[in-house]
């Protein structure tokens, strides 16, 4: 991986020769100052590049750039092989452990996402201490259900806290490993793109929706896990992309249908394993794909009714068909309700 070149070896290269050298307003993942110029510039910074209307309005002369997790590394320096990786692992991409890289990774550690990922290392922590270390590999049902996992006769008698407590829980450490390495690598950039209160909210409705559909087509299962908000990211992206294509140009759109063909690869894996709760990933992915198009619906032609229309539409469709899930729970005795529990 040496011979790739970042934005830092170009402008020392320009310095070199005597030009002074154009600022670097990424290093270490910063965002761009107010009104700063910017290149052509597609953030990978995790799972996948997401377009920037700032910088990306199409491409123009010179280079197309990716952020690979705080280095600005040009598209021209990659190989075909190295191209890929950029989208799925951009932190493999150079030297993993560079100045920019160590602030970038710092961070992390201050967003939404990070955050919620610390936490769930630490709940997970407390399980296993719940359940002997034995519980590192599979935590036993019994540990899972007092902390709050997904229960669909008890959400009928009124546990309602058990459709959100279940984001925070994972059954084994490689459960665990899984879920937060991809929401870093996945939801950490996509929180610098559109902020860390639609991230958070996308995060938790999502997971909350997959917990509703898990209630309705899996009652029996006692379910845990974040994939569904992870779901609801991933859901949200798309929405985004569509909102934002009109205004990419050809190599942004090769990019981001290379990036999406990955992601639905791992989706593919990811959902079909034995144990999985499909239904928690569908309503998380429908969730969010829903609630990005309420979000995003300001990234579509303003002529079309959408734009004006959408946010209405796609936040008055979770909210209600949440609402109508939730009084169907009630008391509910298909869902294993018994009298006076």
């Amino acid at each position: 991986m040496a011979n790739v070149r970042t934005m830092d070896d170009l402008r020392r290269e320009e310095a070199g020769r005597g030009v002074r050298p154009t600022p670097n307003p990424w290093a270490g993942g910063a965002a761009p100052a107010q009104g700063a110029p910017a290149p052509n510039f597609t953030p990978a910074g995790g799972y996948t590049p997401i377009p920037d209307q700032q910088s990306m309005g199409g491409v123009g002369a010179g280079d197309v750039y990716i952020d690979a997790c705080g280095e600005t590394i040009p598209v021209s320096s990659l190989s075909p092989w190295q191209l890929p990786m950029a989208m799925c692992c951009p932190c493999c991409i150079g030297d993993p452990c560079s100045e920019n890289r160590r602030n970038w990774y710092v961070n992390q550690m201050k967003t939404f996402i990070g955050i919620i990922s610390i936490i769930q290392i630490f709940i997970f922590i407390i399980e296993v201490s719940l359940s002997g270390w034995v519980g590192i590999l599979d935590v036993p049902s019994d540990v899972l259900y007092v902390m709050g996992g997904k229960v669909a006769s008890n959400i009928a008698a009124g546990e309602y806290w058990r459709l959100i407590t279940p984001i925070m829980l994972h059954a084994g450490i490689f459960h665990l490993v899984i879920n937060v390495f991809t929401q870093c690598m996945f939801g950490i950039q996509l929180e610098r793109e559109w902020g860390g209160s639609q991230i958070a909210i996308i995060y938790v409705v999502a997971g909350v929706y997959g917990n509703v559909l898990s209630v309705l087509f899996a009652p029996y299962a006692l379910s845990i896990g974040c994939s569904g908000s992870v779901f609801g990211l991933f859901g949200a992206q798309v929405a985004y992309i569509v909102g934002m294509w009109r205004q990419l140009g050809d190599l942004q759109k090769k990019m981001l249908l290379l990036s999406l063909g990955l992601s639905f690869l791992f989706i593919f894996a990811f959902s079909f394993g034995v144990g999985v709760d499909m239904s928690a990933h569908l309503g998380g992915f429908l969730a969010g794909l829903v609630m990005g198009m309420g979000f995003f619906a300001n990234k579509w032609d303003p002529n079309n009714w959408w734009a004006k229309a959408g946010p209405y539409v796609a936040f008055g469709t979770v909210a209600a068909t949440m609402l109508i899930a939730v009084i169907f729970f009630w008391h509910n005795k298909e869902l294993g309700y018994v009298e006076g529990s």
